[in-house]
């Protein structure tokens, strides 16, 4: 049985990354690359083609940017999960963000920053080929954590991305609550946390 597609919406200039798919509108009114049960992306069936057409528009005149319909078909979708079905109640989402308060954008802004940073670490750490290599990468972590965010060690930044903070910092960035700034793209931010992850779990099976 062939997958269903759907109609969603993306912001015509943020072309997508080369490694990940274009980022779409969620029920916050921001643009995610991934939806969550918390904040699905909204969707569109194909049948729904004039619907979904007069949506991008009414949210590119609120917006003051071209908004474009695009279809997708992903295989691990779930309607109620990672999508739902546009409605009247999700209008708002057209308009505009849901605005955060000058706090939680900070608080979001600084863990992103250390996300992007150790996972700088974690992905020159996992290609060490060698201890050698691994000991420079980790006495250059070092120096880079104590410069920037006044200490810490590559054992730390592992353990940091693999955690629950990590992860809720992933997510605020695939879902657009806050965008990613350093030179990862957030595909390659979401492959360290992976690795990460992996090296922990090994890491406590060893002892």
């Amino acid at each position: 049985m062939p997958l269903p597609t759907y109609l969603l919406l993306s912001l015509a200039d943020a072309s997508p990354a080369p490694d990940g798919p274009p980022r779409c509108l969620n029920s916050a009114g921001r643009w995610a690359v991934q939806g969550f049960a918390s904040l699905p992306l909204l969707v569109w069936p194909a049948a729904q083609a004039e619907a979904a057409q007069a949506a991008a528009e009414r949210a590119s005149a609120a917006r003051g940017a071209r908004v474009d319909v695009v279809a997708r078909t992903e295989a691990g979708w779930t309607e109620g999960r990672e999508i739902v079905a546009f409605t009247e109640l999700h209008e708002p989402a057209l308009l505009g963000a849901s605005v955060h308060s000058a706090a939680k954008a900070r608080r979001l802004r600084t863990e992103a920053e250390k996300l992007e940073a150790f996972c700088v670490i974690v992905r020159a750490a996992s290609t060490a080929a060698d201890q050698a290599s691994f000991a420079e990468v980790s006495r250059a972590a070092a120096k880079a954590l104590r410069a920037r965010f006044g200490g810490g060690s590559i054992t730390s930044a592992f353990a940091w991305v693999a955690g629950p903070a990590g992860q809720e910092t992933l997510k605020s960035l695939l879902t657009g609550e806050v965008e990613t700034n350093g030179p990862l793209s957030i595909a390659q931010l979401a492959e360290a946390v992976a690795l990460a992850q992996k090296a922990e779990r090994l890491r406590e099976q060893a002892g």
